[in-house]
């Protein structure tokens, strides 16, 4: 399992060295969110000692609900963006469908975690991985905010 680990790692190093200094911001960005969510793979995979025949099965069911939550996310940012701009010209009844429209994403967004779709992971992982899942993604984002914390610190003059 630690060799798919160090395999994916080194790939994604290579690719991001190939890119070079000139590409634009926007593939950069790219390039950085595939970095963490190939390292977010790994980490997890690792945490909860998935075997190649698992993690084939774990990793579609997980990355179709996150893709289907994060949708639904920018689906709503969107809307609070456009609501933003004109929000001081709106009538109540205006108001009261941005508000109706923002609860209902929030909940569909609810409905697309993978908490709310336990039964489906925890059949493929069982109950006790399923809560080791829960504890190794908050585990990676607050490695993750450490990091950057850190990079942050040491970029600054």
């Amino acid at each position: 399992m630690k060799k798919y680990i160090l395999i994916i790692v080194v790939l994604i190093s290579t690719i991001g060295m190939a890119q070079g200094p000139e590409g634009d911001r926007d593939n950069h960005r790219r390039m950085n969110k595939e970095k963490i969510e190939a390292l977010a793979v790994a980490y997890i995979t690792e945490q909860l000692e998935l075997t190649p025949d698992e993690a084939g099965k774990f990793w579609p069911v997980f990355n179709k609900l996150r893709e289907k939550r994060h949708s639904l996310e920018r689906k709503k940012k969107a809307l609070i963006r456009e609501m933003e701009s004109k929000v001081d010209a709106l009538t109540d009844n205006e108001a009261s469908n941005y508000v109706s429209k923002i609860t209902d994403l929030d909940n569909q967004i609810h409905a697309a975690s993978y908490e709310q779709n336990s039964n489906e992971i925890i059949k493929i992982i069982g109950a006790k991985r399923f809560l080791k899942l829960m504890k190794a993604e908050m585990d990676f984002r607050k490695k993750m905010l450490r990091e950057y914390k850190e990079r942050r610190g040491r970029d600054r003059p």
